[in-house]
């Protein structure tokens, strides 16, 4: 669920996902992240969970707004199961992972 984040959140990470028209996904969310904040040079779809992969039914994200998702970050420092983004489309696309 994207939400509008009007307050300061602590940048955890960052990372580009290069998307070529299939599915690529990001990196696990890191111990202590809630939100992710995706933003594209182009319009993708992406999808959140523990092995996404995107289609063009996932959510749309513009190139002229960044959007802000709760996500799952690992449970603890040592676990490896965080949710991660997959996104659809020919662009790069940034997500950062913040703690909010």
């Amino acid at each position: 669920m994207a939400y509008q984040n009007n307050i300061a959140s602590r940048i955890i990470s960052s990372e580009n996902i290069t998307s070529t028209g299939t599915s690529a996904q990001s990196g696990r969310a890191p111990f202590g992240c809630t939100i992710a904040r995706i933003a594209t040079s182009a319009d993708v779809n992406i999808v959140i969970n523990g092995n996404p992969t995107a289609t063009a039914a996932g959510t749309l994200i513009e190139p002229a707004d960044a959007a802000y998702f709760v996500i799952r970050g690992d449970s603890s420092p040592t676990a490896t199961d965080g949710e991660k983004v997959a996104s659809i489309g020919t662009a790069t696309v940034n997500v950062t992972f913040l703690e909010g």
